[in-house]
């Protein structure tokens, strides 16, 4: 009915409406960190310099090539550096409405654009500007695209389909799992329906995805070591870790009850080999019973969450909440199609229950003070004749990410203010010595190391100062500290 049929649509587009707010809100209002500010580098590099350069070797290019379609100013502010970011997150609310709609009815369709239009983790890399919100919209769509291909043999699905994919695989490497997970539930399509006539096509569209990949696999096996060298910050992955990750993703804790449920049903009823509980056998309206979603969409969640633990395991520990972003759809999809199947209007509140008990998260719109606040104070403060500003860090930890680091004194400027450098560590006695022994007072930017040990081995004494009001010792701006050390008695 046209009535009801506007009413869904007033409903979405208020759902979009507010998640967009939440997205592009305050957008240039946080400072930039490292890697935010590494993505502002490697856009203004030259093009062929910018591939291989060493700290972005981690992820293909897609996302500075969007920033070099936006604008070419020298620097950008982080309002249009985060851009490309907000648009791929507020997308990917629609798309989950698209997705859910086409397996579970309008009503399902709008529980998940509510849950990633208010989901704290979605609004947080929707205003970062790295790919992973590019990664997540790019996986969802895909998947859909696929499923919508596969049943109902349209090609122009398929050509959707490889053009995502592509896209998603240059934003970042990790879109291989969903590939993966896509490939596997054709497969099992195929074994499930023997009668059905076997297609090619699909099978031609992922050999034509793997073609258009080619400059990728290449520079992946060229800077493989070097990819993997930029992990070495990720810790090895725990059970409890891990299982945190998925409570990050979805809604809490409460939440990961609520997927175990339908994984369960999968399992026993294709153990005994009966009809699944709950009808939850269910396509699209056009192909109820022909198909299983939930198949699909565990298969993903598999994959991108599932092949994190792999890769950690066989490679290198790669076990990091945004490296997940893609698991989030199925997570939250999975739960709301079975409320579909026992009661339609059921998504609608469990999507109400879980955004309210969301609320202090996303509601919360407080920003921290970041680096564009330090490099701030210390203009205003610093005395050039009798102080110095030292960047600090231990070189032993991350070796070679010295010139990254310096990356936020390029943008955020210190003016006239002389930077001097510290890299602690056995090889840089004497240096250490001859910058702690500078007799005037020091500013030191601590990173990666224990700021008072530093200040212990100048045997010197801290100097309170003042910001804000406030009398403060050290001041955190993560993940740099700030540490002022009084000069010398003359």
């Amino acid at each position: 009915m046209p009535v009801r049929r506007n009413a869904w649509l007033a409903g979405l587009v208020v759902i979009v409406a507010l998640g967009g707010y939440l997205r592009f809100e305050g957008l240039g209002t946080r400072s930039l960190w490292r890697d935010e500010l590494c993505t502002w580098h490697v856009s203004r590099m030259p093009l062929g310099e910018s591939l291989k350069w060493g700290p972005e070797l981690t992820k293909p290019p897609l996302y500075q090539l969007a920033l070099r379609a936006l604008t070419d100013h020298p620097k950008p502010g982080e309002w249009h550096l985060r851009l490309p970011a907000a648009v791929c997150g507020l997308a990917l609310i629609v798309v989950g409405y698209w997705f859910a709609a086409s397996v579970a009815g309008r009503g399902t369709g709008l529980a998940l654009a509510g849950l990633l239009a208010f989901n704290d983790l979605q609004v947080f890399y929707s205003q970062e500007a790295r790919p992973y919100s590019m990664l997540a919209l790019g996986t969802a769509l895909a998947t859909l695209l696929w499923y919508r291909a596969v049943l109902t043999r349209r090609r122009d699905y398929l050509i959707g389909y490889v053009v995502a994919v592509t896209l998603t695989l240059y934003a970042h490497y990790l879109g291989i799992f969903a590939v993966a997970a896509h490939g596997l539930w054709w497969i099992w399509r195929d074994r499930a329906n023997p009668t059905e006539r076997r297609r090619f096509e699909p099978g031609i569209a992922l050999a034509a995805i793997g073609t258009l990949c080619v400059p990728l696999v290449w520079r992946y096996l060229f800077y493989r070591s070097s990819i993997f060298q930029g992990l070495e910050w990720i810790d090895s992955p725990t059970v409890s870790s891990s299982i945190g990750v998925l409570s990050e993703l979805s809604v809490g804790p409460v939440w990961l009850g609520l997927i175990l449920l339908p994984a369960l049903a999968l399992w026993v009823a294709g153990a005994r080999r009966r009809e699944l509980p709950w009808n939850l056998r269910y396509g699209s309206r056009l192909h109820a019973g022909r198909d299983d979603i939930c198949v699909l969409l565990l298969l993903c969640f598999a994959g991108s969450w599932g092949g994190l633990l792999v890769l950690s395991w066989l490679a290198h520990p790669a076990m990091v909440t945004r490296y997940a972003l893609p698991a989030a759809i199925p997570l939250l999809l999975v739960p709301l199609i079975v409320a579909h199947r026992i009661d339609r209007r059921s998504p609608l509140g469990v999507m109400l229950f879980f955004v309210l008990l969301s609320a202090p998260q996303w509601s919360d719109r407080e920003v921290d003070p970041g680096l564009r606040e330090l490099a701030a104070h210390l203009r205003q403060t610093v005395k050039p004749e009798s102080e110095a500003v030292v960047l600090t860090f231990d070189a032993t930890v991350y070796p070679g990410w010295e010139d990254s680091e310096r990356l936020v004194f390029n943008y955020y400027s210190l003016g006239n203010l002389p930077l001097r450098q510290l890299r602690l560590g056995p090889d840089n006695v004497t240096d250490v010595n001859n910058v702690l022994q500078d007799p005037r007072g020091l500013w030191l930017i601590v990173l990666w190391t224990d700021e008072m040990a530093v200040v212990q081995r100048a045997g010197r004494r801290v100097l309170p100062f003042h910001i804000d009001g406030l009398e403060l010792n050290r001041l955190l701006f993560t993940p740099y500290r700030l540490v002022h050390i009084a000069p010398r008695p003359s």
